[in-house]
């Protein structure tokens, strides 16, 4: 029989089941003079045989291609059926091999674009949730979960409401109106317990495939800016008080010196110190400014020369250590032996490590003590500044070395613009090196300069 359905393959399928049915019959009929009735019997019989074992044989062959076919679309994108069998199955065969490269190539195109966005949406930093009109929480991204502080999975096999990971009245409140009413909506939120600033933005979404109304929510974080608002306010008015004095005591000085022009020497003499301090002061301010944004364009001259590491901290004592002492600082220095020497710009880095000098004593009460300590460790030098002061807040320990940025703990003299400390991080960083800040409230801080050792 399959030898036969083999010499059928050759015949056209539209013929195939007539021949095959109506060859058996010609074959007993033409043999009905010899075998009579015997042979037609026998000729039907073959022939509804042969066309059975046909329709069986097309049966599994159209089995094994839709078997094929699930099997592409499922389980293996890259399976291909078998060319084999008579020219109008290898036709369908190649048809369906086609068709299944064809889905491939668009199903790698969307898994490709697929990836592409969720790493987009996964790597920005402005959050995104997607909320329905029932208040169900349908998508949140990895941004939106850090500003909020909720976790959520992508597929959720079980939507919550978003009030239970989200209890903010201003978000529920955007994202009802969007979903609801459709209206787009502006909100400017502030956290009180993470300090965090939120700028959100809710338009409505079109409905899904079951009609529920939807609103997508855009949130920023403007903390950043929100502080560096406040820090140049802050700078602000602080530089006005402090050009606000000598200006006065410049313009009085004058005024005085115009309608009186017949002073005594010592007097014109006393007036003019008061305008040279006043200039002085105004000077001090410019080039602190002018000095700092030098350093952060790296537009800052640098000369670095091979410096003993301990004749920094001579240098530096011998500028501020008077200070000390006349503000009533117990002022202790330590000097490992044997200290290499250090390749650096000699009056910047003694800038900077002034500035953690002058800073423990304007942050410590009078009577405290304040440990100036260099060091070896390992391939770098260490040069620490330990004051008995209030401490920094931890809120404030990442923003101390922010331009304009001022601490709000101080037992004595609170002058100054926030500028110091940020001078000396870039002033670090251009070395090389690092500077980090370890505080305790009510116990003091330790500030730390690693400089390595060429």
């Amino acid at each position: 029989m399959p030898d036969l359905c083999r010499i059928l393959d050759f015949i056209p399928l539209r013929w195939r089941y007539a021949t095959a049915a109506a060859l058996p019959l010609v074959i007993g009929w033409s043999l009905y003079g010899v075998a009579g009735w015997w042979s037609v019997a026998a000729g039907s019989i073959v022939a509804v045989v042969t066309v059975l074992f046909l329709g069986r044989r097309q049966t599994r062959f159209f089995l094994r291609t839709a078997t094929g076919i699930i099997r592409t679309r499922s389980i293996d994108r890259r399976n291909r059926l078998e060319i084999e069998g008579p020219p109008e199955q290898q036709r369908i065969l190649n048809a369906v091999n086609r068709l299944a490269e064809s889905v491939e190539i668009s199903l790698s195109e969307s898994d490709r674009n697929r990836r592409y966005q969720e790493t987009i949406l996964n790597e920005i930093t402005v959050g995104i949730l997607v909320v329905d009109e029932n208040g169900m929480l349908q998508y949140a991204n990895p941004a939106v979960c850090r500003m909020l502080g909720f976790e959520f999975s992508v597929p959720s096999s079980s939507p919550t409401p978003l009030a239970t990971n989200v209890n903010i009245y201003e978000i529920n409140e955007a994202v009802t109106t969007s979903a609801t009413a459709g209206e787009t909506v502006r909100r400017s939120v502030e956290l009180y317990d993470t300090r965090r600033h939120l700028e959100l933005f809710s338009r409505p979404l079109p409905p899904d495939e079951s009609g529920v109304r939807r609103a997508i929510v855009i949130i920023n974080d403007r903390t950043d800016e929100y502080r560096l608002g406040v820090a140049m306010r802050e700078f602000v008015a602080n530089a006005s008080h402090e050009l606000r004095t000598p200006i006065a005591s410049i313009q009085a000085s004058v005024d005085t010196l115009k309608l009186d022009t017949e002073l005594p020497p010592e007097v014109i003499e006393q007036f003019l110190d008061r305008i040279d301090d006043g200039a002085q002061r105004m000077t001090a301010l410019v080039n602190e400014l002018m000095d700092l944004t030098l350093l952060e364009s790296g537009r800052s001259p640098v000369n670095l020369q091979m410096t003993n590491a301990a004749e920094l901290i001579s240098s530096v004592m011998k500028s501020h250590g008077p200070v000390g002492i006349r503000s009533d600082h117990e002022i202790s220095t330590f000097i490992s032996e044997d200290l290499p020497d250090v390749l650096i710009d000699r009056p910047k880095m003694e800038r900077a490590v002034g500035n953690l000098l002058v800073n423990a004593m304007k942050f410590t009460p009078p009577g405290g003590t304040i440990k100036f300590e260099c060091k070896r460790d390992g391939e770098f030098v260490v040069y620490s500044v330990q004051d008995s002061g209030e401490g920094i807040d931890p809120e404030e320990l990442p923003h101390i070395f922010e331009r304009f940025y001022k601490s709000h703990r101080s037992s004595g003299d609170r002058t100054g613009f926030g500028l110091g400390l940020s001078i000396t991080k870039n002033i670090v960083e251009i070395h090389n090196g690092t500077v980090e800040v370890e505080s305790v409230v009510g116990e003091g801080s330790t500030f730390t300069v690693r400089l390595p050792i060429p």
